[in-house]
């Protein structure tokens, strides 16, 4: 685009100020190049740390960001977090503990019956072996000072586990829907991407060019031609980015391998 300004401009059909301005835009993306070497510098520094490796060791590898097909419905992934997630799981031992708990307080209420059965031998001269048998009970006689507020505390702590586990289930279950979601929408958006923005917007700037040099359009259609391209360009890999962003923080919800 510049050097087709520059050529407009020195047959004396263009000005000097599209010149300019064309170098500008490009010293703008000259720009942002740096700012994102100068970004992923920072982060390789990070993975660096995270690998436990020498900071003045090779640059780490970047593979080309591509989408990755998820196999999975949300009803899987849901089950599949439930069945691993330890949060989950610790709630659910608790709801089990206080069960038994409530159980246990319950029978506090009945008499507690007991058999003891011995062999006594205390000096073979003197005394004769012999056997014992005893029966013992307990009677709860103190309800309402004992068992009653035992059974409450236990209910009490009954009550507790089973909303912790539901408040755990339904954080889980919200989060594994986010992510879920933002997945199986971005996937959409790629393909209007792929298939309709970007390959339109090329298109009218590929136009735009042809008329541009030959003096059909100005320079400011030519331009906003170009930055819709770069705009798109960058939405669509922001896109991506947020997708597999998503499907990471799934796999780490769950426990599933999604790649």
């Amino acid at each position: 685009i510049e050097q087709s300004a520059e050529a407009r401009f020195r047959q004396g059909m263009g000005s000097q100020q599209d010149v300019l301005q064309a170098q500008l835009e490009q010293t703008r993306l000259l720009r942002e190049i740096t700012t994102t070497q100068m970004e992923a510098g920072t982060v390789q520094a990070k993975l660096k740390q995270l690998l436990n490796r020498s900071q003045s060791s090779p640059e780490i590898a970047v593979a080309q960001l591509s989408e990755t097909p998820v196999a999975y419905t949300f009803d899987q992934m849901l089950e599949a977090a439930q069945s691993t997630n330890p949060d989950i799981g610790g709630a659910q031992r608790m709801v089990e503990r206080q069960a038994l708990q409530v159980e246990l307080a319950h029978k506090n209420f009945y008499p507690d019956f007991n058999i003891t059965y011995m062999y006594l031998r205390p000096d073979p001269f003197e005394y004769r072996a012999r056997y014992e048998l005893s029966l013992g009970i307990r009677i709860p006689v103190y309800r309402g000072r004992r068992q009653q507020p035992e059974l409450a505390q236990a209910q009490l702590e009954q009550i507790r586990a089973n909303r912790e586990l539901e408040a755990k289930s339904q954080e889980l279950t919200s989060s594994i829907r986010e992510q879920f979601v933002v997945a199986e929408k971005s996937a959409d958006l790629l393909r209007i991407y792929q298939e309709g923005l970007l390959p339109q917007a090329r298109a009218e700037l590929q136009a735009g060019l042809a008329a541009f040099q030959a003096s059909r359009e100005d320079f400011q259609a030519l331009l906003a031609s170009f930055l819709d391209v770069v705009k798109l360009d960058e939405e669509y890999w922001q896109t991506l980015s947020e997708r597999e962003t998503a499907l990471a923080e799934l796999e780490q919800t769950t426990g599933l391998s999604l790649r």
